[in-house]
């Protein structure tokens, strides 16, 4: 899932709000709203239309902060929201008439509002009763086009406000007429959305890394590590899942702010090739854009021995041998063994044959001036087909 940020998208754009668990589309209305009252980084979202009809005063009185509108909209509808949008809407500081014969104009702090005369472009000889509450948006001409109640009152009188009762037709409204509840909010513009238009709640989680995402690591003849940081500003706990080539390697909780390492579990089992790595973390609520490095495995041979010998008790006189994985018919393959592998100068035996047939290799060495121990070497080495193959495991027996 492709994951932005309310701040990069488009204004008049949609994305979508739960209210009572369904989606219901809101307008991105302006980036930064009022940023001189409420500071940058805030996102105006409109419903696309209005939730119902509602009445901006019981009593006939066009004063807005006392309003049964007011009261609906920071009452019952904001209880419709998720209780994460909620909180992040705090309360978003605007412009308002007094009113109730009240002409003067000042600020008013709410969750929810209703649009202005003004946001919404009502202009020409109405200014004369209508003050001037913000500014007119960058998607009035939409946004005016359905029957809505606005905030703004008749500024010279005390029972009536502005209202749209059909496209873009502005009428003197009575304040106790009923008409279009249109809600407004405002959230972080840091808060994600997904592909679908779904705002999600806060801030996804951000994996970092020395080396860019993205970035093409080149060839790799063995096996690497890639070092990254998990961060949440959210604080959540945080699950991060590995990937190679899509297919799942690890899954754990991680620490934040620390340095993680994807190492290869297998890499003796990755053919040649092009692969990438991915890495995404989800803080259960949404995942991060994926962390991604390319590489492209080039081997051409390999040596496999173990790193410290067996040790016998007696003489070692017979071994057998299995090598698993897939080696091309024209590989230049070796298998040498020996019996005194703790000696300064081993005697290695050429055991190729008798692995290759699925038979026990005699020993013809006798000697172990050290003591009986046995080890092996493995060598495979591209033949001319350029065909390549891998190990996935050695085993066997010594007596």
């Amino acid at each position: 899932m492709a994951v932005t940020t309310l701040g990069s998208r488009a204004v008049m754009s949609t994305v979508k709000l739960r209210e009572n668990g369904a989606l219901v589309e809101f307008y991105v209305a302006k980036h930064n709203y009022e940023s001189g009252l409420n500071g940058a980084g805030r996102t105006l979202l409109v419903r696309k239309t209005c939730h119902s009809n509602q009445k901006w005063h019981t009593s006939n009185v066009n004063a807005y902060a006392s309003s049964a509108l007011d009261a609906w909209f920071n009452g019952t509808y904001k209880a419709m929201l998720d209780a994460d949008v909620q909180a992040a809407m705090g309360s978003t500081k605007f412009y308002y008439t007094i009113g109730n014969g009240n002409k003067n104009k000042s600020t008013l702090q709410r969750a929810v509002f209703a649009l202005s005369g003004s946001e919404l472009g009502i202009s020409g000889d109405r200014e004369a009763t209508m003050n001037a509450e913000g500014t007119v948006l960058p998607g009035a001409s939409t946004l005016k086009g359905i029957a809505q109640q606005t905030r703004s009152p008749v500024a010279n009188c005390t029972n009536e406000s502005w209202g749209i009762t059909k496209a873009g037709a502005y009428h003197y409204i009575c304040a106790g007429y009923t008409l279009g509840a249109r809600p407004a909010l405002t959230l972080p513009s840091t808060w994600s959305v997904s592909d679908d238009g779904r705002v999600l709640v806060g801030v996804p989680p951000t994996i970092t890394g020395s080396t860019a995402s993205g970035s093409d690591l080149g060839e790799k003849a063995q096996a690497f590590e890639a070092v990254y940081t998990v961060t949440d500003d959210d604080g959540d706990p945080v699950t991060v899942k590995e990937y190679l080539d899509d297919v799942l390697q690890r899954s754990y909780t991680a620490v934040l702010g620390e340095s993680n390492t994807f190492r290869f579990s297998n890499w003796q089992c990755v053919l040649n090739g092009s692969h990438t790595l991915k890495v995404v973390a989800n803080d259960g609520k949404m995942d991060s854009n994926p962390y991604t490095l390319r590489f492209t495995k080039s081997v051409t041979q390999a040596s496999v021995t173990l790193a410290q010998p067996l040790e016998a008790d007696d003489q070692i006189t017979v071994m057998v041998l299995s090598v698993l994985g897939s080696i091309p018919v024209d590989a230049a393959y070796s298998v040498l063994v020996t019996n005194n592998a703790k000696d300064d100068a081993p005697v290695w035996e050429d055991a190729t044959g008798d692995v290759k047939a699925g038979v026990n290799h005699l020993f013809t060495n006798q000697t172990a001036a050290e003591g009986f121990a046995f080890n092996f070497r493995v060598e495979v080495a591209r033949g001319e087909s350029g065909q390549g193959g891998y190990l996935s495991g050695i085993g066997g027996a010594f007596e």
